[in-house]
């Protein structure tokens, strides 16, 4: 049922047309938020790397696997963005490294 209404929303393109600064905006500033996220989460899987070495316990250590790849997406984000804008870190290489986040986070969550 809900499918069927999906051609009507996006056959309405004045609709759409209001997002269109925020686009653009969100495009100027890519760059500096792709550094951001990435000292972000870099902060973060030092953060759970020392909580992992003061407590040995291994739902930390997939807490901090899982902001170990974080930090890592990020850092080829932010190379892809230098090196080669778009070209060597595709959304299928996205795609694996954010299914091994969730896979640690799930491990962290649900291991005993």
């Amino acid at each position: 049922m809900l499918f069927a209404f999906i051609p009507v929303v996006f056959a309405q393109t004045n609709t759409w047309d209001a997002l269109r600064p925020l686009t653009e905006f969100a495009k100027n500033i890519d760059l500096p938020v792709k550094v951001i996220v990435f000292l972000i989460s870099f902060a973060l899987l030092g953060i759970a790397f020392l909580a992992w070495q003061k407590a040995k316990s291994s739902k930390f250590f997939f807490i901090a696997l899982a902001f170990f790849f974080f930090a890592f997406k990020w850092a080829l984000k932010v190379a892809d963005a230098f090196l080669s804008p778009g070209y060597f870190f595709s959304d299928p290489a996205q795609n694996v490294l954010e299914l091994l986040i969730f896979a640690s986070l799930f491990l962290a969550l649900f291991k005993k």
